[in-house]
């Protein structure tokens, strides 16, 4: 019998949002390391993945596990993806809000959120943080989210400032209700590299 998997510091933190096992919708899976971790504990996953390449590593995680049937891959665009189901938790791992290209692509995304989301369910992500500085010093290809052009790669995630982020929130009926700058729940400083926020319904 395959291993249960064990917990990266993301899986662990999102794993733990639920008190039980139940339905996890994951937006954006990238290499399905958390997705697959959450399966292995027992939970119910959608991972949804728009890239193939990235697909295939999470069809490759998939296979090594107890169940496998406790993980279902989506090919699909998490910003228009409608499935006929609701889920106790929808995250969205891997800075994956930071791959918006513009701000109605974030307000999309979220909104797939909201309509996926129990009425008392929770949603959580980790975003690139932009700090609240006169003077922003961002990574190469690490852009703001007005800053994104076509020109950019797919797969630099952007830099959200909490502003940004809890206006988006709100947008789509969403509030953020905990913010930290790691996964071991430190405070949130907005000097942060990193802020993972825990919320759902308003």
């Amino acid at each position: 019998m395959a291993p249960v998997l064990s917990l990266d510091g993301p899986s662990r933190f999102y794993g733990k949002l639920l008190p039980a096992t139940g339905r996890v919708l994951v937006l954006g899976a990238g290499d399905g390391l958390v997705a697959a971790a959450l399966a292995s504990r027992g939970h119910e996953v959608v991972a949804v993945e728009a890239s193939t390449s990235l697909r295939s590593l999470v069809l490759g995680r998939k296979a090594t596990l107890a169940h496998p049937d406790r993980l279902v891959v989506v090919a699909d665009d998490p910003r228009t993806l409608a499935l006929e189901k609701k889920f106790s938790l929808v995250i969205a791992p891997h800075q994956a809000l930071g791959l918006a290209r513009s701000p109605d692509e974030l307000h999309a995304l979220l909104s797939v959120v909201a309509r996926h989301l129990e009425p008392d369910g929770t949603f959580a992500f980790d975003a690139l943080n932009e700090p609240a500085t006169g003077e922003v010093h961002r990574p190469r290809g690490v852009p703001h989210l007005r800053e994104r052009t076509a020109a950019i790669h797919p797969l630099s995630p952007l830099r959200l400032s909490a502003a940004t982020l809890d206006e988006a929130l709100d947008s789509v009926g969403l509030v953020a209700r905990e913010r930290f700058s790691d996964f071991n729940e430190t405070p949130f400083a907005s000097d942060a590299a990193l802020q993972v926020v825990v919320g759902g319904p308003a």
